[in-house]
């Protein structure tokens, strides 16, 4: 019933709008949206060290990126795709609600209209909002957030729509459609803005300048969600996160850090932004996705943990190529109905299970190998490891299971009766094993029990958790 009230919602909503015609973005106080409700969905801690909900409770961003959610697929498929990933706990889903090249019938949606009746960014169609509003809906409904991109950049006029952003010295065009959108959506529980995408910030000027119009508009007129912005993985230097990219001078409205890099560089990167700022908190915004020919599944799931033991520590979201354009012209087949299983899909619910149970707003990479002693290895088998800052547990991610004997400070574990309690995790299946008990004094080699690729899980006796991944904390 809850699901079926807020759909009817968004169904009456969306008549409204059609009512009252077309809205060009200069017109953001007329614009639709909810009322602000009593918090947000992921926001924020009030000290600003970790995520949390509206409860203030502590929030993973286990995440997907099924960037054409709004405009590939019919409202059956939404459904089948967000009933789908809710049930596996995602919690976060990276999409386009506009896009200009990647889907069908670019840039119109599936039901063939197109976001804006005129120049793009003005003049926003109501029947193709009041689609999007009714997805972000649905996804408010199973409990998702949707990291919505305002407008996804690119890296050549191919691309995105670079061609506005990079030919432009209207800041007044970005400025009235951040207005617009930040008015329209302000009232949602569960957005966070993502601005840029594949965007050359630091190296072109009107690129940057024009992303900032629209970020400073969108702050602006929508105080109540987080906005980030993800740069550029290609250009010089690589792997730039939206730290990165400001050479140490971000914009106010910057209020987290994405992370992008290709999996053989994702521990230096969540390293780095573990790092470079107290107030402007990692994570992975977008890594190497499942059916790229450069990685494995098991290379997927590898970096999921590589990230977030390595200090991306808010969370991560995961990709898949068919689920990311859901069979869009660049990749039409698997279907992506049949990777929502994947073995990637699998080990990004089960590494969320995983860091919801444990203290994961409290890791911090051991960056100095003073947990981890010996037998850490590098490159390729690389053991990256976190430990909580009152030591109440230290996660580490061994991807090369029995070939590796991992030396452990046993003293890093604070527990007031002087046990510490040992488990492998499967992170492949999410089974668990009790290694067993032992004095959080001197140190104890382990060795996981396979040739797979293990997560060994110390805890405080004293704090009486259950086995790894088995409840959220």
């Amino acid at each position: 019933m809850k699901r079926l009230g807020i759909l009817l919602l968004g169904l009456v909503f969306g008549l409204a709008v059609s009512a009252c015609g077309p809205q060009g973005s200069q017109v953001g106080k007329n614009s639709g949206g909810q009322q602000p409700g009593p918090g947000q969905f992921i926001e924020l801690s009030k000290d600003g060290t970790h995520l949390v909900d509206a409860n203030g409770k502590a929030v993973f961003l286990t995440g997907d990126s099924p960037q054409l959610l709004f405009v590939q697929i019919n409202n059956a498929d939404v459904d089948t795709y967000l009933a789908d990933r809710a049930a596996r706990g995602f919690n976060v889903l990276w999409v386009y609600p506009v896009d200009r090249v990647d889907q069908t019938n670019a840039p119109n949606n599936f039901f063939g209209n197109a976001p804006f009746d005129g120049t793009n960014f003005t003049n926003e169609d109501a029947t193709y909002w009041a689609h999007v509003d009714l997805v972000v809906s649905k996804a408010q409904a199973d409990g998702i957030t949707m990291v919505m991109n305002a407008a996804f950049v690119g890296l050549t006029s191919a691309q995105g729509y670079f061609s506005d952003f990079n030919d432009s010295g209207n800041c007044n065009l970005f400025a009235n459609y951040g207005t617009w959108l930040g008015n329209r959506y302000k009232g949602y529980p569960n957005i966070i803005w993502s601005l840029g995408g594949d965007a050359d910030v630091l190296g072109n000027a009107t690129i940057k300048a024009n992303i900032s119009c629209l970020g400073t508009a969108l702050a602006a007129a929508d105080p109540n969600h987080l906005i980030t912005v993800e740069t550029c993985r290609v250009c010089s230097p690589a792997n730039q996160s939206s730290l990165d990219s400001y050479g140490g001078s971000p914009p106010a409205w910057l209020r987290l850090n994405w992370v992008y890099n290709t999996q053989p560089t994702v521990v230096q990167g969540c390293q780095n932004g573990f790092n470079a700022s107290n107030t402007i908190l990692p994570m992975m915004g977008e890594d190497w996705y499942e059916l790229d020919s450069r990685v494995t599944p098991t290379q997927v799931r590898q970096e999921g943990y590589w990230e977030v033991l390595s200090g991306c520590f808010l969370g991560r979201l995961f990709g898949n190529d068919a689920i990311l354009n859901f069979n869009g012209p660049s990749f039409p087949s698997p279907s992506w109905q049949s990777q929502l299983g994947s073995v990637g899909s699998v080990s990004q619910a089960l590494m969320g299970k995983l860091f919801r149970s444990r203290e994961h707003w409290k890791l911090q990479p051991d960056l100095a190998h003073t947990v981890v002693t010996a037998g850490f290895g590098s490159g390729s088998t690389i053991t990256t490891t976190a430990r909580a800052s009152d030591g109440q547990s230290i996660i580490a991610y061994v991807p090369n299971g029995s070939a590796a004997t991992l030396t452990v400070d046993m003293t890093k574990i604070a527990s007031s009766n002087g046990q510490a309690n040992c488990w492998w995790f499967n992170p492949s299946s999410g089974a668990t094993a009790l290694i067993g008990s032992f004095a959080n004094s001197g140190t104890r080699n382990f060795t996981p029990p396979d040739s797979n690729d293990w997560v060994l899980v110390i805890d405080a006796a004293s704090a009486n958790l259950g086995p790894p991944g088995s409840s959220n904390l």
